[in-house]
């Protein structure tokens, strides 16, 4: 049965879920104030990374090269008109209903995920795993199929970087590349630290063997010690 969207009569496809075509469901989330504080939010912290913020600029910089100075304006004033109907969008969102807009969100988008599944589905997708192939991962664990080889080769790979500096790591790592960042955590690392990864790498823990000696078999005065 063809379905259609629920503001106008656009056919969906078989994989919608918003009950809304592409347009219209873009026109309500860009009238909706907790998606605009959202965004505004987001762009925000992007921009505060001096890195972002200069490879940003560079680009513009780019594009502006060999155009008029009229449609230079013309832009100048679609980014302050941008910015004044996020702020006016975005006046008044409680805290409460952000929280509430996040949360229906997750419901929507992870509904195929049980909620003591859904960590490990983020950890997966912060590790690189694109979200077609965490959502596979996932659904083969909850099946219980055995850990995919390549997520097994990749926590053996991390094992040297105690869980709580991977976050550190992984910004060093898109800083300076994998050697240079395993080098300054790795110089970084307490003793005990050391030893935790060399334990999470695979190494077993040993006791160490006795050397001591039960003492000599004579007195100093020469008389046997069975004697006394």
């Amino acid at each position: 049965m063809t379905r259609t969207c629920s503001d106008c009569p656009a056919e969906l496809g078989p994989k919608n879920l918003s009950g809304r075509c592409k347009s219209c469901a873009t026109r309500k989330n860009n009238a909706d104030p907790v998606l605009a504080e959202k965004r505004r939010q987001g762009i925000k912290r992007r921009f505060q990374d001096p890195e972002h913020r200069a490879r940003h600029a560079a680009r513009c910089a780019a594009l502006s090269v060999n155009i008029s100075e009229e449609v230079r304006e013309r832009r100048r004033q679609h980014g302050r008109t941008m910015v004044e109907t996020l702020a006016k969008a975005s006046a008044g969102i409680t805290k409460e209903q952000r929280v509430a807009a996040g949360l229906k969100r997750t419901a929507t988008t992870l509904a195929w995920c049980p909620v003591e599944w859904r960590a490990k589905y983020r950890d997966l997708c912060k590790r690189g795993r694109s979200a077609p192939e965490a959502k596979r991962m996932v659904l083969d664990m909850i099946a219980g199929r055995p850990l995919p080889i390549p997520y097994a080769k990749q926590r053996q790979v991390l094992a040297w970087c105690p869980p709580s500096r991977r976050a550190e790591y992984a910004n060093l790592q898109k800083a300076f590349g994998a050697a240079e960042a395993k080098r300054i955590i790795e110089a970084d690392l307490s003793p005990f630290e050391h030893q935790m990864a060399r334990i999470a790498a695979g190494a077993q823990l040993v006791a160490a063997p006795d050397f001591r000696t039960g003492g000599p078999e004579f007195t100093l005065g020469g008389i046997a010690t069975g004697m006394l």
